[in-house]
Order: C-alpha cells, then structure tokens, then sequence
C-alpha cells in the first residue's frame, strides 16, 4: 500500500528563530542607507547599487526594527504579564543608552557647533523640537517609546481578538486608523506632517509586528494568502519612486518586510548545512545584539564628523565611522547594562 506523505508548513514561529539574524540584517541596511542618503544628497546622478538602495529599500529596515519589536514583546508579556515591570525594564532599557549618547552629542551640535544655546539643547534633548522644527537626529528613540508606553493596551486588543478574521480586521483598523490621520494632517498642516511624518506611518508595523508574534506564539501556519502579498509586494514597489509619501512610506516597508520572511525561510533551508548555517547566524545575530547601541552610536558620530566637515559619502570616512561605531557601540552596551543593574538594585532595596 503506498503511503501518501503531507509537506509540512512553515509556521509563523520561523520570525522567531531568526529575530536576531533580521534584526542584524535590518540595522546593517540602516547603516548603508546612511551612506547612501549622503551620496545621494551629495551627488546628483548616482547609479548601480545605489540607485536601488536608495529607490527600493531607502530607510524602510526601520519599520522592520517596529514590526520586530512589537512580535517580541508579544512573546515578552506573554510570559511576564505585569505591566508595571515592562515599563521599568523598557524604558530604562532605552532611555539608559539614549541620554549616554545624546547628552554630549547633542552638546557639541547645539553648545559648541552651531551655538544655538541651552533651550535649543533642551529642545532637541527632549524631542520638543522633533514637533516644531523636525529634527530628527534621534527620533527613532521617541517613535520607540511612544511604542513602549501603548503596548500594554495594543497587548490587550491582540488577545481580545478570538478569531482570524476579527485580527485582520483590526490591523486593517490601524493601518486605516494612521493613514487618515496622516492624511488630515498633511491637509491640516503640512509643516507638521513633514515633520512627523518620519515616524507617523510607521507605527502600524508596530501593530502589525505584536499581531504576527500572537500567530507565532501560537505556532500557526503561513497562509497562501501571505506568500501571495509577498508577491504582490513586489509589484506595488515598481511604483514607490514616483508615488506620495504616504504610498511609498507602506510600499517600501511591506517590500522590506517580505524579504524578511524570505530571508527567515532561507536560513530555514540553510540548516541543513549545520556549520554554514550557524557561523552566518551568529554573525548577524552579534548585529542584532547590539542594534540599539549600534544605532545611537552611529547617528551620533556621524552627526559630529557631518558637523566638522568629515563626510560620509566619502568612503574612507564611512569606514572610519563604522569602525568606531562597532567599538563605541561595545562599550556603550557594557556601561548600560552596568547602570541597568544599578537601577534594579536600587529597585530591589527600596522594596
């Protein structure tokens, strides 16, 4: 009698087992789109690899960081579920490392470079001026924490969705919910819009990241559907370049997005190739590690050698700039982690 075998699906848990490899991956890429924004903004043709850095992928790892954060903090309040204690281990966890880098970043842009004065560099320090005048330098950090501080209650919404179709509807809700308000506002106050719009739309990534990570929690399979979006991804992209900003903010990160789980199912197959598979794993994983210290410390020293005159559409001082942003990256993990484990300290004694 022959025996009929069914191909197992690949479950949504697949996020999981590479967090740390798209997480590597995605703030390698926001490290190219740096230097690929300076040259871009330098030169005036540019062609080749770059061309398609900048037309196709742009800043859109970002909104991979958003979907990634909210899948694994998903799984985080799943198996710690008190609220109290996520704000204090998350917030500290960013807020830590932000003020390490921004304080003397910051001073030597505002009070030493451009002379601006202290309310320019209260401004700037505490995200005011992200609202008024759109400096961006850091804003990931407040897109981050505004993230942070709306989970618990996004949290709730995800486990309060008992079925498939009430979870798509919701995300729809989200992404319709932030389109519109992007759109009134573009409307409303166009000055506003530009500035915030860095960090507006790509909150429903978030959204969309603390659904994923409930289907992967839940080790569900991958739908056909989602392979068919995948696909379709990759037609909407062809008109990201001459599109509004509203359309191509959504096409580029669904784009980036879909190369993740591509890339997760690759490293799936690659497994099988045991010693392969886990020397690259753990090289983009080192990344993923320290992807917020990363971040921080490359905006920061590439804001400072911007400032003095050091470009970065240069490569000799692109590779400068990563080099000392991989060993300040280093160190600024060392030192956060020992005030963290201050902080819980004190924590504990006052209890």
């Amino acid at each position: 009698m022959k025996t009929i075998t069914t191909k197992k699906k690949n479950t949504w848990d697949i996020i999981s087992d590479y967090r740390g490899v798209l997480m590597g991956i995605s703030i390698i890429c926001i490290i190219v789109f740096h230097y690929v924004e300076d040259y871009t903004n330098h030169y005036d043709s540019y062609t080749g690899w770059i061309k398609f850095f900048y037309n196709y992928i742009s800043s859109s790892s970002v909104d991979t960081f958003l979907f990634l954060s909210g899948f694994g903090l998903y799984y985080s309040m799943k198996k710690k579920p008190n609220i109290s204690q996520f704000y204090k281990r998350r917030f500290t966890k960013i807020l830590i490392p932000y003020f390490l880098v921004a304080i003397p970043t910051l001073f030597v842009n505002d009070l030493i470079h451009d002379s601006s004065g202290i309310l320019t560099y209260i401004a700037d320090l505490s995200f005011y001026s992200f609202f008024t005048n759109g400096f961006s330098r850091f804003w990931y950090i407040l897109l981050i924490l505004v993230c942070y501080l709306i989970f618990p209650f996004v949290f709730e919404m995800v486990e309060e969705a008992h079925d498939h179709s009430t979870e798509k509807m919701r995300i729809l809700n989200f992404f319709t919910l932030f389109t519109a308000t992007a759109v009134i506002l573009r409307l409303g106050n166009k000055t506003l819009f530009e500035n915030v719009n860095v960090a507006l739309l790509r909150m429903p990534f978030f959204f969309l990241g603390c659904f994923v990570g409930k289907s992967a929690y839940e080790k569900r399979a991958i739908s056909g559907g989602t392979y068919g979006l995948m696909l379709f991804s990759l037609f909407i992209i062809q008109f990201r370049v001459k599109s509004k900003a509203i359309f191509a903010r959504y096409a580029a990160a669904f784009m980036n997005l879909s190369a993740c789980f591509v890339i997760a199912l690759l490293f799936q197959k690659l497994s099988r190739f045991e010693k392969l598979h886990n020397g690259i794993k753990k090289f983009f994983e080192w990344f993923g590690r320290y992807s917020l210290e990363l971040y921080l410390t490359h905006v920061a020293i590439r804001s400072v050698m911007r400032d003095y005159g050091y470009h970065t559409y240069h490569v000799k001082y692109e590779l400068f700039l990563i080099a000392v942003s991989i060993v300040s990256a280093i160190i600024l993990n060392i030192i956060s982690s020992y005030l963290n484990k201050c902080v819980s300290n004190i924590h504990l004694l006052n209890k």
